[in-house]
């Protein structure tokens, strides 16, 4: 930011978490450019008094931080009858009528504050139009992702009740309801974090795996997290799912990319292996925090559209949302949290041209 003024799109959700506004407020800091498509989430109920006042709290922090005349809103209709994607084929709907990204140099979507069906496939739609901009000899824009992680933050937002229905995040259904492949083998990587135990039974229902891999967050930045996930699991993984502990799989918490190159390099040896047999069905539930989400998107991403993979293949990622939010236990003035930022695309992927390429060799 310092080097070149640069036009940024920040992309956030219109929400009562704490940690809302934590990127504005850093870009803010920078004096960048900023423009923004605030998405607007409605489930067709009625937010509480207090959810209602945190939600125009936050909106009337951005505007302080952002002309009014600079931020779209994005109205998303999430939920929907049961059995039907109606949030991820609106969130993709929306950000395609909410304009164009080749008009900046950055793009950031701050998931904090996002529902996480909504952040997975607002994430997914876009890596995967700009990197179809880029291919086609467009711009390269960059596309970055920011969350502000803290477990006892997204307990604390987690109040409410699940939906009764399993939906998947758009592009990545796993072939589940193919019917010339209904023999082949399922595998089921669901990775874990607190209260999770319902989530983990519809999914379980709906998949029905033939082998599960539960991902365990380890390391962690507080030492026995991985243990506590397992100890209140503990039930549910062993007695009545059969998991075999050797199938435990452990990813970083604090490193999405590093859980990344685990979960991608599980999934191509379970491809490998089970190829013989003609083939099997992969399944990876993000059910920890949003940092490791995007962990599993990008493996999952890499596996249908990448170059790293051996051959194409769709894994799924099945997910059961929330149906009504309960006001959530936050304190803003003793919320602990910590910001992260990932580039996941852009010009660190563009060859180096030939002079500085020579450039470099001669000084080394």
């Amino acid at each position: 930011m310092s080097a070149k003024k640069r036009k940024v799109l920040l992309v956030i959700g219109r929400g009562f978490d704490v940690r809302t506004l934590e990127t504005a407020r850093r870009l803010h800091a920078l004096d960048a450019d900023i423009s923004v498509w605030q998405l607007v989430f409605d489930n067709g109920l009625g937010d509480s008094p207090k959810r209602s006042e945190l939600t125009a709290t936050n909106h009337e922090g951005l505007l302080k931080l952002v002309p009014a005349e600079k931020i779209v809103a994005v109205p998303i209709e999430i939920g929907g009858p049961v059995g039907a994607a109606v949030t991820p084929r609106n969130t993709k709907a929306s950000l395609d009528r909410a304009g164009d990204c080749r008009d900046f140099d950055d793009v950031i979507v701050d998931i904090s504050a996002m529902p996480r069906m909504v952040a997975l496939t607002a994430v997914s739609v876009l890596l995967f139009k700009l990197d179809k901009l880029a291919e086609a000899n467009g711009p390269s824009v960059n596309l970055h992702v920011t969350t502000s992680e803290s477990v006892s933050a997204d307990l604390g937002a987690a109040k409410g009740s699940l939906r009764d229905s399993v939906t998947f995040v758009l592009g990545f259904s796993g072939h589940l309801e193919e019917q010339t492949t209904q023999n082949w083998p399922r595998v089921w990587f669901p990775v874990l974090g607190e209260g999770q135990r319902d989530r983990l039974h519809l999914i379980q229902d709906h998949v029905n795996p033939d082998e599960i891999c539960p991902v365990i967050p380890f390391p962690t930045r507080k030492p026995r997290r991985g243990d506590e996930v397992v100890g209140e699991h503990r039930d549910t993984l062993f007695d009545d799912f059969k998991v075999e502990p050797a199938n435990i799989l452990l990813a970083s918490e604090y490193n999405p990319f590093e859980a990344y190159r685990q979960i991608f390099t599980a999934m191509e040896r379970y491809k490998k292996a089970l190829k013989p047999m003609g083939g099997c069905k992969l399944f990876v539930s993000p059910l920890s925090s949003k940092l490791l989400s995007i962990g599993v998107l990008l493996a999952c991403y890499d596996h249908k559209f990448g170059k790293g993979s051996s051959d194409r293949f769709d894994v799924g990622i099945p997910y059961v949302e929330t149906a009504v939010y309960g006001d959530p236990e936050q304190n803003a003035e003793t919320a602990d949290f910590e910001l992260h930022s990932l580039w996941i695309r852009g010009e660190w992927e563009e060859p180096i041209p030939a002079t500085a390429s020579a450039a470099v060799t001669a000084a080394t």
